[in-house]
């Protein structure tokens, strides 16, 4: 699976990202009486930043083979942190129903950070994969 995923070219990946950052831009400036009531736990829409950015930075990750140059780890999370502080920004200046949040941020820069992290946990997989692959081939 994880091989399989690494061999998505990367005009592929960029696309994805791409629609994924649009998504999470649209999702967090939608004014919330145009979102569906859910029924959730106190401090669900937490989870709910946290996962959104998790995606967000390891897609970054992946459509820029974060892998091969380390710098784009920290690129990557400069970028989200920065763009989850704009979108909570955008929403306070917007006067649309949403209001900034100062935990949403935490969330969003918490998600990113573990998203890089399985990004990394992932790359290194997929290179012991690539590399048992190589050394069957010589046995």
């Amino acid at each position: 699976m994880i091989s399989i995923l690494f061999s998505i070219p990367q005009w592929l990946r960029i696309t994805l990202s791409v629609v994924y950052l649009s998504i999470v831009a649209f999702l967090s400036l939608l004014p919330p009486n145009d979102l569906p009531e859910i029924p959730l736990f106190p401090g669900a829409d937490k989870i709910i930043h946290t996962s959104m950015y998790l995606g967000l930075a390891w897609l970054a990750c992946w459509s820029m083979h974060a892998e091969i140059k380390r710098i784009w780890y920290f690129l990557i999370i400069l970028f989200a942190i920065s763009y989850g502080v704009i979108m909570e920004i955008f929403q306070f200046l917007m006067h649309m129903g949403r209001s900034f949040d100062f935990y949403d941020m935490i969330g969003n820069s918490i998600g990113t950070l573990i998203g890089v992290l399985i990004y990394i946990i992932m790359s290194r997989m997929n290179k012991n994969i690539s590399l048992r692959k190589v050394e069957n081939r010589f046995i």
